[in-house]
């Protein structure tokens, strides 16, 4: 009896085109796993194998399959990377479907290199874009609608992955954002959530996981744009964390500082950091707060002090390029940098990704200097005039700003000897780079 040939899915993340912005994700988010592809990966009937390649640095021609079903996943900053993959894949004989959000926003773009995209979410045309694909009558465009529900669909999957594949993964308790900011590309949606008691169950095998660099249990991370934008909701999750004794971190907003209770589960749950988009001191300019509490800077400071009171670290994130920011305003960042003494500060280049009201409006005034997808990186380019100072400027800000900054991040030490540590491993063992991320 001859073995049937499995049918082959890849689910593709690329890595960045630019070579000094793919050498730092590929270091910083090397060891992550797209929850997305993971998703995907999921809803894909059983009969099919499945690879995954996550931000990998170097393609041989061995790698592009001819029959094979290849979906690709994309952002702004990666999007030609993701359409030379694409134009080889489909090449070599492959058939490929492009999503994520670069895409969704400008999908006839996308349609010059793939078979078919997805808008939206792809969780509810999945299984109609495989059977498209047996019966080779893809369609060009598919439209993803959200699911109320989204993680039952997937439940029994995730409990059947290895630990250490959802470790990596990290878990999304919900989805959506409540805040409706000018640069966020993402089409703005209700927020929605996963089951408390399915989270709990994921948790408790990632606890099983013990591999790695972490020191005693490994960490939770939670993949949620805002773990705290249902207080009922955070609240009955962090309780039953608390059994667990797993420490773990996500995103957040400034709201938890205001909640007493909540900020006592975090800590009882062994909440380590959390990362929080201040994006500005200016509370007033990107109200990303539901409380009366936040009216000014300092109101911000008080709030960090308390967060830090429970023994929470804080990564706060925020943008240089604004277009009311001076000189002086940057001298006020920076002091209050200093003074907040965050755990991290992850600062990024302010970019009009397409999709966004930022874009819209930049573009109707004519000040996007450039169209070229692999120059909105967030941290080498400013794609766009700002209003109060030159393109140099802001980007001289930002070196000043990131060098002073790093000189007093404790997270900034550990980054650095690990960087070092993984770049030394890769020169040596660069032949396993190109291999497979890992197989189902």
């Amino acid at each position: 009896m001859t073995n049937i040939p499995k049918k082959e899915l890849i689910l593709i993340n690329p890595c960045v085109s630019h070579p000094i912005s793919r050498i730092v994700v590929y270091l910083l988010a090397r060891s992550k796993l797209p929850l997305s592809l993971l998703t995907l990966a999921a809803l894909t009937p059983k009969e099919y194998k499945i690879r995954i390649f996550n931000l990998k640095i170097f393609w041989f021609n061995w790698d592009f399959t001819k029959d094979a079903f290849v979906g690709i996943t994309c952002l702004t900053a990666n999007a030609f990377e993701a359409y030379k993959l694409a134009d080889r894949y489909r090449k070599a004989g492959a058939s490929v479907v492009m999503g994520g959000p670069h895409v969704s926003c400008l999908p006839e773009e996308a349609l010059q290199h793939a078979d078919s995209v997805v808008i939206g979410e792809a969780e509810s045309v999945w299984q109609e874009v495989i059977k498209d694909f047996e019966n080779k009558s893809l369609k060009r465009i598919y439209k993803g609608e959200p699911i109320t529900d989204f993680f039952s669909p997937v439940y029994d999957y995730f409990l059947n992955l290895n630990p250490g594949i959802l470790h990596r993964a990290g878990i999304a308790a919900s989805r959506g954002c409540k805040y409706h900011c000018d640069f966020c590309s993402r089409p703005f949606q209700e927020l929605r959530f996963a089951k408390v008691d399915q989270i709990i169950e994921i948790a408790k095998i990632m606890k099983r996981d013990t591999r790695g660099l972490s020191i005693g249990r490994p960490t939770i991370i939670f993949q949620d744009d805002d773990i705290f934008s249902s207080p009922p909701y955070s609240k009955e999750l962090f309780k039953k964390l608390i059994p667990l004794k797993i420490k773990w971190v996500a995103t957040c907003t400034i709201d938890l500082a205001f909640d007493d209770e909540a900020l006592r589960l975090a800590k009882e749950s062994r909440c380590t950091c959390l990362m929080m988009g201040f994006e500005t001191i200016f509370p007033k300019q990107y109200e990303k707060t539901s409380t009366h509490h936040i009216a000014s800077t300092e109101d911000y400071i008080k709030a960090i002090k308390k967060i830090k009171s429970y023994g929470i670290k804080i990564v706060g994130t925020f943008m240089i390029g604004l277009d009311s920011y001076t000189h002086l305003d940057y001298l006020k960042l920076l002091k209050f940098l200093i003074k907040a003494r965050l755990w991290f500060v992850s600062l990024t280049i302010l970019t009009p990704f397409p999709g966004s009201k930022l874009f819209e409006r930049l573009k109707k005034e004519d000040r996007i200097v450039t169209f070229n997808w692999n120059e909105y990186d967030c941290i080498q380019n400013v794609i766009f005039r700002p209003k109060n100072m030159s393109r140099l400027s802001v980007k001289l800000w930002f070196i000043i700003i990131r060098i002073i900054t790093l000189g007093f991040s404790p997270l900034f030490i550990i980054l650095y000897l690990q960087a070092i540590i993984l770049l030394c491993i890769s020169y040596y063992l660069s032949f396993y780079i190109t291999k497979t991320l890992f197989y189902f």
